[in-house]
């Protein structure tokens, strides 16, 4: 079993420009995709991404391990609660599971648009939030967080998405926050809040995919 240390190792090649990038596609992927599948793996990538970040820096392992459990978490209780929706819509339906079911309306057109605008502003400018305590490839890093979020806010119109961008939100808080040396208290807390927040848009999402069954089904 290679240890944490040899896994750093694997890992430390991404400290660079690299990071950014593929930062921005999983956010992009979360803002505009259609399919719950991809956006749900896109944010487990993003916490991925940000506890391979939290791991090379001074602060406790544990705190860049408790991203990946936590991320894992919620990423299960939406994948859970959107699979159930649809397994019962296809059933009605009559569609096999294996066929696809991608939209491309005026809502992605919109969000692609807005975020292919975002992207050049963001390579152009290359901002970055002063967070304190932070260098500035991770000030970029919580910055991209918080921009996809809010963008997604602005533009999403199901729970699944709204709770996506909300993770985000609450991603890029902790990951500034940790860097500010404070107690695990602190970190057990916004770990805890993100939890109820998955179980918080896990209920919405089975409540607003109700709607769309053929047929009136149990929850």
């Amino acid at each position: 079993m290679p240890e944490l240390n040899d896994f750093l190792q694997y890992i430390r090649p991404l400290s660079d420009q690299t990071i950014q990038g593929l930062s921005l596609l999983l956010a992009a992927a979360i803002l505009v995709l259609s399919d719950w599948r991809l956006t749900v793996a896109a944010f487990a990538g993003l916490h991925v991404l940000a506890g391979a970040l939290l791991l090379e820096t001074n602060i406790p392992r544990e705190w860049g391990l408790l991203q990946w459990i936590v991320g894992a978490l919620v990423g299960v209780m939406w994948f859970l609660s959107a699979r159930r929706i649809e397994t019962i819509q296809r059933r009605q339906q009559g569609t096999p599971w294996w066929r696809p079911q991608w939209r491309l309306n005026a809502s992605t057109l919109q969000r692609l648009a807005v975020l292919l605008l975002l992207v050049v502003v963001f390579y152009v400018i290359r901002p970055a939030l002063p967070f304190p305590n932070l260098d500035l490839q991770h000030a970029r890093f919580a910055t991209i967080l918080a921009l996809a979020g809010l963008l997604g806010l602005g533009l999403g119109d199901r729970p699944l998405r709204w709770g996506l961008c909300l993770g985000l939100w609450v991603l890029a808080a902790s990951f500034a926050l940790q860097h500010l040396r404070v107690d695990v208290g602190t970190v057990g807390l916004l770990a805890g809040l993100e939890i109820l927040l998955g179980f918080a848009i896990s209920y919405l999402i089975v409540v607003d995919g109700a709607r769309f069954w053929p047929k009136p089904e149990g929850m």
